[in-house]
């Protein structure tokens, strides 16, 4: 039996008060409804639908999702309607969910691809909640068979079983359901939960996955976006604890969806690690430190205060101390950059030490240029390297050089103003 996915990602996401459509805003760097795509990547989906609206392009997902345009808003039931040419010669499992709800899991999909294959017509997701809340409502039958979802607004009772939203449905029921579902008579929208009570009324097999309420927060607001970032970053700081990395203070330290970090890393107090980030064993990250699109090999020293980013790679035993920032740098082994500088478009060899203060001037108004810097350099402090330029191995430049020519290996390089002392040039001030 075929799966197939609908993911729902046309709301206008009033509530986020943006331009960026609801769906493309990100929780630990990766966009709401790439983390639900990434889910069901994880497991064997046939077919992917994204049901969007005219306001949204959605263009950049077109080569492994089919792109389903809702011309009117008019609910979650007319969205799925929409998929009807779509779908009119598939024959399987029919998931329907949310770009929204991005911790809806491996394991869920799979229950529920599970049920309806198991000769359920509908499964349906579901979590109890104690008190007052906001969640639609399972109502049950006097067998406890699922016969209706009611909106939270028609509800009188504070403990009910309460609707996950998600659901899988058998191809060949699921818009025969749909076609008899009457709008609702305050926001003349068409619900796709309606197709509860009508499955019933038709004693049709209505099963309950009974889920965790995490899984299905939806991210409607700048206050929910807060949320699903808080619970992934905590997700991800257990995560890396438990395979031997040290956080000094995890509840400082933010992380990417894609952050890689062996163990025997110890990361300090107040780190932001962007997308792109790999750090090996032995390496330590000081606070203050920021980092995206950079590899860390082994027994790397960055910071505090350090800024690295750019596809920076930094080897084994290289030092970065505070207040450095590197961009598109390539280091070899035990590269010692220390102090205030700033490197970009830069190849540094092995052993070499690049002074407080100095800087490769990379961009020239119109294109970035290259700074290559050989093995056991010296740079002196307060240095201007202006690309393109090659420092050969084993080469010095003095403190304070502004360094515009190429210098071959050995060599030692000095371009500043001689110092001049003039005799007998003090002022002395004047006896009152």
């Amino acid at each position: 039996m075929k799966v197939c996915t609908v993911i729902l990602g046309a709301g206008k996401g009033s509530r986020m008060k943006s331009v960026t459509p609801k769906p493309f805003h990100k929780v630990a760097n990766l966009k709401l409804i790439d983390w639900v795509i990434n889910t069901h990547n994880s497991i064997k989906i046939d077919k992917k639908i994204i049901v969007t609206s005219k306001d949204i392009n959605y263009s950049e997902y077109s080569k492994t999702n089919r792109i389903v345009v809702q011309n009117d808003q008019l609910g979650t039931g007319n969205a799925v309607i929409e998929t009807k040419n779509e779908l009119k010669n598939f024959k399987g499992v029919i998931i329907i969910c949310f770009a929204d709800t991005p911790f809806i899991t491996k394991k869920t999909i799979k229950n529920l691809i599970r049920s309806v294959k198991n000769g359920n017509d509908i499964a349906l997701t579901s979590f109890k909640k104690n008190g007052k809340n906001s969640y639609g409502k399972i109502i049950l039958s006097q067998d406890n068979k699922p016969i209706k979802i009611t909106e939270d607004r028609n509800s009188k009772l504070d403990t009910l079983l309460c609707n996950g939203g998600i659901m899988a449905l058998k191809s060949d029921i699921i818009f025969n359901l749909l076609s008899k579902i009457k709008p609702d008579n305050i926001t003349k929208e068409y619900y796709l939960t309606e197709v509860v009570e009508i499955a019933a009324q038709n004693d049709l097999k209505i099963d309950l996955i009974h889920i965790e309420e995490q899984e299905i927060l939806g991210v409607n607001s700048r206050e929910d976006l807060a949320l699903a970032e808080k619970i992934i970053q905590t997700k991800l700081r257990h995560f890396f604890l438990n395979q031997g990395v040290t956080l000094i203070d995890p509840e400082t330290n933010y992380f990417s969806y894609d952050t890689i970090i062996k163990k025997d890393v110890t990361i300090f107090p107040n780190v932001f690690i962007g997308e792109g980030v790999k750090i090996e064993s032995g390496s330590s990250i000081l606070p203050f430190c920021h980092l995206e699109n950079c590899s860390i090999k082994k027994n790397v020293s960055v910071g505090p205060f350090a800024r690295i980013r750019g596809n920076t790679v930094l080897s084994q035993n290289t030092k970065i101390g505070n207040f450095v920032e590197l961009k598109n740098v390539i280091s070899g082994n035990e590269v010692k950059i220390n102090h205030l500088s700033y490197l970009g478009d830069t190849s540094i060899g092995k052993f070499s030490n690049i002074g407080a203060g100095s800087i490769t001037c990379n961009y020239d108004g119109h294109k970035k240029n290259k700074t290559f810097i050989g093995s056991n350099a010296f740079v002196g402090s307060n240095s201007t390297m202006v690309a393109p330029l090659k420092i050969g191995n084993n080469s010095t430049i003095g403190a304070g050089s502004v360094i515009t020519e190429n210098i071959n290996n050995g060599d030692l390089a000095i371009g500043r103003v001689r110092q001049v002392n003039k005799k007998n040039r003090s002022i002395t001030k004047k006896k009152n």
